[in-house]
């Protein structure tokens, strides 16, 4: 698609204006900025963008190939408690967004044990394919301690967070599992 509105105004010159192409599912450095002129071809662009710049580069001992940066991946956040926080004993809410370039979120789940055991999150809106999908999770911490809390996402094309990510020279495409430190206090809220 082709934006030439943001926020109801024209697409500033600093966010690729006058006009945008808009790749939906890929991620953002796929969308050509300051479009002049479209070509269409029937072979695949190589493009120093799509060759050189915003590509996977997998670590040699991979045995992949290096290729273009595409599809978003699946990915969860945490947004609270943030990480490190200081938490009394007590009930609390773990919440974040969640989001894939293909199909829906079908669930995130939520590890207060480092990993070893997981919960499901209570999903908010999941109408749009395209949309942040807020989540959350009832954590009620009884004991005092230090705890390692993990989200991780799943959608409808049955791709999930990995714990580990797929390493890449770049850092593209970084999508692990979220990972947050809390320390829970020997007191009530």
């Amino acid at each position: 698609m082709i934006a030439c509105i943001y926020e109801g105004n024209p697409v500033p010159y600093k966010n690729g204006g006058p006009l945008r192409l808009i790749v939906p599912q890929w991620y953002g450095m796929a969308s050509v900025k300051w479009l002049t002129n479209i070509n269409v071809i029937n072979r695949q662009f190589h493009g120093p963008f799509q060759t050189e710049d915003y590509v996977y580069y997998p670590a040699n001992e991979a045995e992949i190939s290096p290729f273009p940066v595409t599809t978003i991946n699946i990915k969860s956040i945490i947004q609270k408690p943030q990480d490190y926080a200081i938490l009394s004993l007590g009930p609390h809410y773990i919440q974040g967004l969640a989001w894939s370039g293909k199909g829906n979120i079908e669930s995130v789940q939520v590890s207060t044990d480092k990993g070893k055991t997981w919960s499901e999150a209570d999903l908010g809106r999941t109408s749009n394919i395209y949309a942040w999908v807020p989540w959350r999770y009832l954590w009620d911490t009884a004991e005092p301690g230090e705890y390692t809390i993990y989200s991780r996402a799943k959608d409808s094309e049955g791709r999930q967070q990995p714990m580990t990510p797929f390493w890449n020279k770049k850092g593209y495409g970084y999508n692990a599992a979220a990972k947050h430190h809390i320390k829970i206090e020997n007191k009530k809220a």
